[in-house]
């Protein structure tokens, strides 16, 4: 399964949905490949960095993430590596690229992460006709899925149900809204600055909230509760993946 973490604009938070579903899948022991086609190598770096913390003895202590970079046309080398792991995720940079346009051709689903801000919803109206050019090109609808992402934590503030009451009002023919969504947290913070995902945050500094929202998120795209194959003595499970 190949699944596309992209959209047309940045700073929606695409590396770090992109990363945490590539650790979550190596600690339930997928066989994954993470690719970065974004020219600024974030999610290299942080593969990078799990790698050298790793070899150091320190955390993370959950498996290697094989990553590679790619730019281009990518469509073809992506699609080739399919027989080769269970899951593969793409990075894909925000902004309308031969890279985002390549992947969209070849992957199972698309996962487009959005901030419930004005700024982030004008810009669906040229992610739409994007996704409208690319499956007119391939003969097959994209089927792609809004994220909502970094939500407010403060139940108070109802910005992401507005949100998504717009996208199902104006986006309902070209994109699908996922169930659930992923609040604006530290903790993906912390996890990433030493190559981690959230699940795999030590306990003083683990956010139980975090981790269950990415394994809500996780259960509606492969359609499997999530469980680590090995759990560590600092992996952090909320009490559904302890029980699935």
């Amino acid at each position: 399964m190949i699944i596309l973490v992209g959209s047309e604009k940045g700073g929606t938070g695409k590396t770090t949905i992109a990363v945490n579903l590539a650790a979550m899948c190596a600690l339930a022991g997928k066989e994954i490949l993470l690719v970065d086609t974004d020219r600024q190598e974030s999610a290299t770096t942080w593969a990078t960095t799990r790698a050298v913390t790793r070899g150091e003895g320190e955390s993370p202590q959950g498996p290697d993430i094989v990553c590679v970079a790619k730019t281009g046309k990518v469509g073809y080398d992506i699609d080739q590596l399919r027989s080769k792991f269970e899951i593969i995720i793409v990075d894909a940079g925000g902004r309308d690229s031969v890279e985002l346009r390549q992947a969209m051709a070849v992957c199972d689903q698309m996962i487009i992460p959005v901030r419930p801000s004005q700024f982030d919803t004008w810009s669906l109206d040229k992610m739409a006709s994007l996704a409208r050019d690319v499956a007119e090109r391939m003969g097959a609808k994209i089927e792609a899925r809004v994220l909502l992402n970094a939500t407010s934590t403060n139940p108070s503030v109802k910005e992401a149900e507005e949100v998504r009451g717009l996208l199902v009002t104006d986006y309902l023919d070209t994109f699908g809204v996922m169930v659930n969504q992923v609040g604006d947290r530290i903790a993906f913070r912390r996890a990433a600055r030493d190559g981690l995902c959230v699940a795999e945050l030590a306990r003083n500094y683990s956010d139980p909230s975090a981790v269950d929202e990415m394994q809500r998120v996780y259960k509606e795209i492969f359609n499997e509760n999530w469980s680590a194959a090995t759990q560590k003595p600092n992996l952090a499970l909320t009490k559904s993946a302890r029980k699935a």
